[in-house]
């Protein structure tokens, strides 16, 4: 069980999975290249640790997700797999009929509600108060070029958990928004439409209140992940993130509002979101490889900074794939694995390859699918909200391993036939290729053969 940050590097590094970079290092840019060239590398790359970003007395670490192995070891797993088949035994239990109240159900599972937050008097994340409650005190990165050019600095919270609630302090979302440092006191958030913080932050508004808002870094990796995944509303990702570790996670209380924050945290800015004079965030460097345009943002005013005594700082870098975010995604595919056999009959797998994450886009195998069968469920899941932008799902049948790429594309390219098997929706500019068709006259292997070869395997000399 991985309680911290610092547990999570320490085991990274006892793994030898955690290069420490000791030469001193600029936060504008180079760190950022750094860590994207690295992550380039076969399977991912090493996690990276910064001792000496530019003046700055606090490490950063990034690339700490970029892999599959790093990925089991936040969760605490053998294998992704295993993900999947929790996730299922959970959903076994719930009467599932579709989304709605989907999140209250999974949120009142006895081995989720087991895992809601424990209140604690106080924490590492509350041993410094820093003085000025001043954001540019930290190694915080700029990553393109032109990142924040609009307004504001280049500066930038990428793997923050910004924590919120409704009004009536009910309703708890954790989830990671890019955060840009205007000036030393002010960030601006640019929440993701129809997400929990942006359903708080327009409920404020209607009042004309301020909305409390505490932005933490670090604590424990199964809650940076549940913060990162597009969890069913409703659901606690705090809770979650608990379950994803196998126990609660101890919380401290906000003083400036019904919030809680993880007690191990390594930083925890606090604020609030106003509720008037947006400001402008952007340009951004984004996955699709282009910047993501300037445009309005809440305006957050920070009035308070706890830290630990020694404080790491971790940043993801985001670019064309592959990036650590897109290692992060294949815990959320995992979870889709278990949910959405419930959710729309006849799904067996889906797969989403790395370069596919961030554009929804999929293969999804199917069980015994028929012609009319496969359209209606393209339709259905067209109709979930992780598939509502989806640029292409390709459907194969359940005999094609959906992980195994070569063979998805030799039968999409060799069996499909393009003038009845393509599923266009023109409105959504959404595609879908119906690839499951099995070629009547398949090229079989010879059984009698087959034995024999696997048989005399080692007097052939070959590996």
């Amino acid at each position: 069980m991985l309680s911290s940050l610092h547990d999570f590097i320490e085991r990274l590094e006892h793994q030898h999975d955690l290069h420490q970079v000791s030469a001193p290092v600029a936060t504008r840019l180079e760190i950022a290249a750094i860590t994207r060239r690295v992550s380039s590398y076969p399977k991912g790359g090493p996690a990276l640790l910064f001792q000496q970003p530019d003046q700055y007395p606090f490490p950063v670490a990034t690339n700490l997700f970029g892999s599959q192995g790093r990925m089991r070891l936040a969760l605490g797993l053998d294998s992704l797999e295993d993900l999947t088949a929790s996730f299922d035994t959970i959903l076994q239990a719930l009467p599932v009929q579709g989304l709605t109240d989907l999140g209250a159900l999974l949120a009142g599972h006895p081995d989720l509600a087991c895992c809601k937050p424990v209140a604690v008097a106080d924490g590492p994340c509350r041993e410094e108060l820093v003085p000025g409650a001043d954001l540019l005190q930290f190694p915080f990165l700029h990553n393109w070029p032109d990142d924040g050019s609009a307004a504001g600095t280049g500066r930038y919270l990428t793997l923050g958990q910004v924590i919120t609630t409704a009004p009536d302090g009910r309703d708890l979302n954790c989830g990671i928004y890019r955060c840009q440092i205007h000036d030393p006191h002010t960030l601006a958030i640019r929440w993701r439409h129809g997400s929990g913080a942006a359903k708080h932050h327009q409920q404020f508004i209607q009042q004309g209140n301020r909305m409390p808002v505490a932005i933490v870094l670090g604590g424990p990796p199964s809650l940076t992940l549940a913060s990162a995944w597009p969890l069913p509303q409703g659901l606690d990702e705090l809770a979650f993130g608990g379950w994803l570790r196998g126990t609660s996670i101890p919380v401290v209380d906000c003083p400036h509002g019904p919030l809680q924050v993880p007690a191990e945290a390594e930083l925890v800015i606090e604020g609030f979101a106003e509720p008037d004079l947006p400001l402008v965030e952007g340009p951004f460097g984004n996955h699709t490889g282009q910047y993501d345009p300037a445009g309005p943002a809440a305006r957050v005013t920070i009035t308070r900074i706890t830290r630990r005594h020694n404080p790491i700082i971790p940043a993801t870098v985001v670019g064309p794939p592959p990036q650590e975010d897109c290692w992060m995604m294949l815990g959320w595919e995992r979870l889709l694995a278990a949910l959405l056999p419930r959710l729309v009959p006849g799904v067996r797998d889906i797969r989403m390859p790395l370069p596919w994450v961030f554009r929804s886009s999929a293969v999804i195998s199917l069980e015994n699918p028929l012609p009319h069968m496969v359209r209606k469920t393209v339709q259905a899941l067209w109709q979930l909200p992780w598939f509502r932008k989806a640029h292409l799902l390709i459907m194969v049948d359940s005999a094609i391993a959906p992980h195994d790429l070569l063979q998805v594309a030799w039968r999409t390219v060799n069996e499909t036939d393009w003038l009845d098997d393509l599923i266009h929706d023109e409105a959504g500019g959404r595609l879908a290729v119906d690839a499951t068709r099995r070629s009547v006259e398949a090229l079989l292997p010879d059984p009698a053969t087959s034995q024999l070869m696997t048989q005399r395997w080692k007097e052939y000399g070959l590996p």
